[in-house]
């Protein structure tokens, strides 16, 4: 008892820790107003106007990716204030013009195939409109990550949330346009009111390029070179069951496992986010301090790993259950679902931080080459399950096999990056689950019989 306590003290008086913290309870908030504005959302907007809202959504999400060109990861590695502010702008003249683009494309659009219905005309003309504000938020949200303003960054992403949920349900008059105006327009706000809050991003700067942004642009060209891709194959990778599920497998299938996965990411995403925001900070500054940073990282990694190895297990061995008795029997097949996604959310939560260190080495070609290598094997598994076995069970257990695989080897090769040796790693996690996932199986067995 007396180590547990020194241990609670201990993660107290960090500030590391205590940042996580402070940025775990702000994206708590953020992702609880959206749950409780549902409530009123889904009696004031029909399933339709929801789908053509995420149909929306997703366009202008896949036109963000490559819309800043990534150089808003650099910002974590500028040497100064004033290197911050020339990345900003160059990403931001980027962000501008491949929008406005985007834009001419969508005109042209409308007019080749004179589109004549108001509401969809508005809508095509939101999507560059919501890409553009999507990456000059981040932009923002990097700049605060780079400057530990971490509270900040917190009570952004509430603000966020709740003008997103007033606005949208504010504009139900216009069901067609409601949600994705909210949205458009919560996030210009935001980028509007911090931007002038900033020294890197206030004021405002020529429309040409200056000879420090030249520069700089040429200095961290491997984000557009390879970041862009590998961003948008893990963007194709992360949709490929919406794809693939339903040709195979029907609508209600796709329905249990688009239920078991949202439920289950959202946690992990709120602990994943929290912890690699802070630790991408944390590790730019001790980046040429291999000893304190491979001490750091493996100390991160054995407190998120007995974080989670409880109720993944949990979830692993009786998720059929949980879900029956949680969502009523209907719902058992999806918890079922949960029980083969668990092994690869459990490391999806480990190596999702820890492999922000491949930014802070630069090692964006790597993650190309293991974004595409990931996708492909991902098509394989579902095909092989719809084609081969024609059972969705055989096509998510290979999907979370080969997630599982992939998402071990990158915590492992992020970590050795951060200086932990592979062999301690592997002897912590051995240990760890003998202590705790035998005793489990063991009971589950006992339960069984």
């Amino acid at each position: 008892m007396p180590g547990i306590r020194n241990s609670i003290k201990n993660l107290i008086k960090s500030d590391f820790y205590r940042d996580i913290l402070k940025l775990f309870s702000g994206m708590f908030f953020a992702r609880l107003f959206p749950a409780l504005f549902a409530l009123i959302i889904v009696r004031i907007y029909t399933p339709e106007n929801f789908g053509i809202f995420v149909l929306y959504l997703t366009i202008a999400s896949a036109i963000s990716i490559v819309a800043t060109g990534k150089y808003e990861s650099a910002l974590f590695l500028a040497e100064s204030p004033d290197e911050r502010k020339h990345i900003f702008w160059l990403s931001q003249k980027i962000n501008t013009a491949v929008n406005l683009v985007a834009l001419a494309v969508l005109l042209l659009y409308i007019l080749i195939f004179r589109i004549s219905d108001f509401g969809r005309i508005i809508m095509l003309l939101l999507i560059p409109f919501y890409s553009f504000s999507l990456g000059a938020v981040q932009l923002i949200r990097n700049i605060l990550i780079a400057r530990k303003s971490f509270k900040t960054l917190s009570i952004l992403e509430v603000i966020r949330a709740v003008i997103t949920g007033i606005l949208q349900c504010a504009l139900f008059v216009f069901p067609v346009l409601g949600l994705f105006l909210g949205a458009v327009c919560s996030q210009l706000f935001i980028y509007v009111w911090y931007s002038q809050r900033l020294p890197e991003s206030s004021g405002f700067k020529p429309v040409r390029f200056s000879t420090k942004e030249k520069e700089l642009a040429r200095r961290y060209i491997n984000f557009p070179k390879y970041s862009v891709a590998s961003e948008f194959f893990n963007f194709i990778s992360s949709q490929l069951p919406v794809f693939m599920v339903k040709p195979f497998f029907g609508e209600t299938m796709l329905g249990l496992y688009s239920f078991s996965h949202r439920y289950i990411s959202v946690p992990i995403q709120l602990v994943s986010i929290s912890i690699s925001r802070v630790y991408i900070q944390k590790a730019q500054s001790l980046k040429n301090n291999l000893n304190e940073l491979s001490a750091l990282t493996f100390s991160l990694f054995k407190k998120q790993f007995w974080m989670g190895i409880f109720p993944f297990t949990i979830l692993g061995l009786w998720g059929a259950e949980i879900f029956g008795v949680l969502f009523g029997s209907e719902w058992e097949f999806s918890g079922y679902l949960a029980q083969l996604l668990s092994p690869w959310l459990f490391l999806v939560m480990l190596s999702s931080p820890l492999s922000s260190v491949l930014i802070i080495f630069e090692k964006q070609k790597f993650s190309m080459n293991y974004n595409i290598i990931l996708l492909v094997t991902r098509i394989v598994s579902l095909a092989i399950g719809g084609f081969v076995f024609h059972d969705i069970v055989w096509a998510i257990g290979l999907y979370s096999l080969t997630g599982f695989v992939f998402f071990a080897a990158l915590g492992a090769w992020s970590m050795k990056l951060a200086g932990v040796k592979i062999a301690d790693m592997a002897l912590f996690v051995a240990k760890a689950t003998v202590i705790t996932v035998f005793p489990l199986i063991l009971i589950k067995l006992w339960v069984l019989n």
